[in-house]
């Protein structure tokens, strides 16, 4: 799913040699992801085997200058983030065949399919890490892509694939999270850099142990509490989609150990959870509508089933059922939203 663009060894050879690497005895597609064609690549190297990760990006990342500078910055700060191999030129970023590139170590450990509440915790604790790390950075980061306009954009541009109920429940939730999103509290909230898509596949553990975290393509300005509650929805629950209180407790009180949330926050949490769910529901939609050539008209779900089962794109009715599931008591406890 995640491998766009084919690349054969050859090809592969004269990429990784840019950055110092020789011969490729091995070439795996890594077929987590949907957004860019990323590879596993066994090379030699002056020290000996080199295991890499190379991406080739299908289109331009935002702040393409900005993410470089954020990995670097994060690996000399010490977190387990993956720092871009620099070519002869200094250069992080090269062309192969039209597409820009970038080339990273390979860390070890897993992507936890069950995560546990040790393994939440390190989330948080590295969610705060990074906020507090790259506090220095906020001012050259791209602002966060998912506004109200990418909102609105996208629900027009995707809804006429719903049935009718779908594209009702997706209009009341647009109109409440512009409703948040409008709010001065909510504008006021601690702003920062954050990694934007720190899902369980973005993670590495071996055991309980935080090895990596990658993938940091969507890494922007925006309200930190949007990188908890995207954490939150996909760490703390269970493989149903139902909340487990004891993962979600040990996820915020490591994030906590280092930043306490203001009571702004907590309050809005459950809010920002909805506005997450919204984002990621409507960029698989988005994704989908590219990628198998939909036009504007209803896509039923036998066919919706046949498109994720050939891997044209991940699943959207994930996060419908997530939004579904919190838009009604977001409504009961927070009141309307002004």
């Amino acid at each position: 799913m995640a491998v766009h663009t084919q690349v054969d060894q050859e090809r592969m050879e004269r990429l990784v040699s840019e950055f110092g690497f020789r011969r490729v005895c091995r070439i795996e597609h890594i077929t987590q992801g949907i957004e860019n064609s990323n590879f596993f690549v066994e090379a030699s190297s002056g020290k000996g085997p080199a295991e890499l990760v190379v991406t080739l990006f299908e289109s331009e990342p935002q702040g393409n200058g900005f993410l470089i500078r954020l990995l670097e910055h994060l690996a000399l700060q010490g977190l387990p983030v993956p720092m871009p191999y620099r070519n002869q030129k200094g250069g992080a970023i090269i062309e192969c065949d039209g597409r820009a590139a970038m080339v990273v170590k390979r860390f070890p450990g897993q992507h936890p399919t069950k995560p546990t509440p040790a393994q939440c915790q390190k989330i948080g604790a590295f969610l705060v890490s990074l906020h507090v790390a790259a506090a220095p950075l906020a001012e050259a980061a791209p602002a966060h892509p998912r506004d109200l306009k990418w909102l609105r954009t996208r629900t027009d541009e995707t809804s006429p694939l719903l049935d009718a109920k779908a594209r009702q429940l997706l209009l009341k939730t647009l109109d409440w999270v512009s409703g948040l999103l409008s709010r001065k509290d909510v504008q006021c909230l601690p702003v920062g850099v954050v990694h934007g898509d720190l899902f369980h596949d973005n993670a590495l553990f071996e055991g309980d142990r935080l090895t990596a975290v990658i993938d940091f393509h969507h890494a922007s300005r925006t309200a930190l509490l949007f990188d908890l509650a995207v954490a939150l929805n996909d760490w703390s629950i269970d493989a149903e989609g139902n909340q487990v209180p004891e993962l979600e407790q040990a996820l915020v009180q490591g994030y906590e150990q280092a930043r306490g949330l203001s009571v702004a926050e907590r309050t809005y949490l459950g809010d920002f959870r909805l506005y997450a769910s919204l984002c990621f529901w409507l960029s698989r939609l988005a994704q989908l509508k590219q990628r198998a050539g939909l036009e504007d008209n209803y896509l039923p779900q036998w066919r919706l089933d046949r498109l994720v089962a050939t891997g044209v794109g991940k699943d959207p009715r994930w996060f419908e059922r997530q939004v579904r599931q919190r838009l009604e008591p977001q409504a009961v406890a927070s009141g309307p939203v002004s």
